[in-house]
């Protein structure tokens, strides 16, 4: 579920620069040179010229229908004792993020970002097999989230390289964190017809809603990493540093 919580984001960063000199990149996206003063503010600025086009993706930018982000999978285990397994998921308002800092060096090759989004909304099939807190689970059914402010910091380091002739970049993970003030779950049928069980498991799971992401939350990060960071080194192998932020 964590992909939501980044993709919408990264991807918008990661295109903020010379349209005019990067094949394929929208017209309607500001020049944002290297050496301006206000590399952040135009960055920024094309962030927000992005937004309204979020909810039917942007395929030139490679950034899909964000409102809602169809994910077709995500397991989530913490070893022979939790397995999670959700399928058809659907995550809602991605594009309400909020950038609260942004810092770029490109002669570094560092990105280091801090945003939150207000609200979240995850709609999934889940299937679960094991122990968490005090619960034995073994169930299946639909899943529906909400969750509040949503807190996400990130910070990317890139390393360059030539190919054919042109200056493409590497990024490898830095830092992720992720914090979330409120959530609430629903599980349907995760006794399968015993309704007053359900309603009593439900109930124990959001009580104890921290201590379950507290538990999760490694595992939360490294399926983060492992998207975000792969999809921006696919991006960057396709343009040039040069073309995307000129000098």
């Amino acid at each position: 579920m964590w992909k939501v919580v980044l993709i919408g984001f990264v991807l918008l960063v990661l295109y903020s620069n010379d349209v005019a000199a990067a094949k394929g990149l929208p017209s309607y996206l500001k020049l944002c040179h290297r050496r301006i003063p206000n590399l952040k503010a135009c960055v920024i600025e094309n962030i927000n010229i992005l937004r309204p086009r979020m909810k039917a993706g942007v395929p030139q930018l490679l950034i899909p229908s964000l409102d809602p982000l169809i994910i077709p999978e995500a397991t989530l285990s913490t070893g022979n004792d939790f397995k999670a397994t959700f399928r058809n998921i659907r995550l809602y308002h991605i594009d309400s993020f909020v950038v609260d800092t942004f810092n770029i060096d490109i002669d570094n090759y560092t990105i280091d970002i801090k945003m939150h989004f207000p609200s979240l909304r995850i709609i999934s099939n889940y299937t679960i097999n094991g122990r968490i807190l005090v619960l034995n689970l073994n169930g299946n059914g639909p899943a529906d989230g909400n969750y509040t402010n949503v807190r996400t910091e990130l910070s990317l380091k890139g390393t360059p390289f030539q190919k054919n002739n042109k200056t493409f970049v590497k990024w490898t993970r830095e830092k992720i964190d992720i914090q979330i003030e409120s959530v609430h779950l629903l599980f349907e049928r995760i006794f399968g017809d015993n309704a007053e069980l359900n309603s009593q498991t439900n109930k124990i799971i959001n009580e104890n809603i921290g201590s379950i992401i507290d538990e999760l939350k490694p595992v939360f990060q490294q399926i983060v990493g492992d998207f975000i960071f792969n999809l921006i080194n696919r991006l960057f192998s396709r343009y040039d540093i040069f073309d995307l932020f000129p000098n």
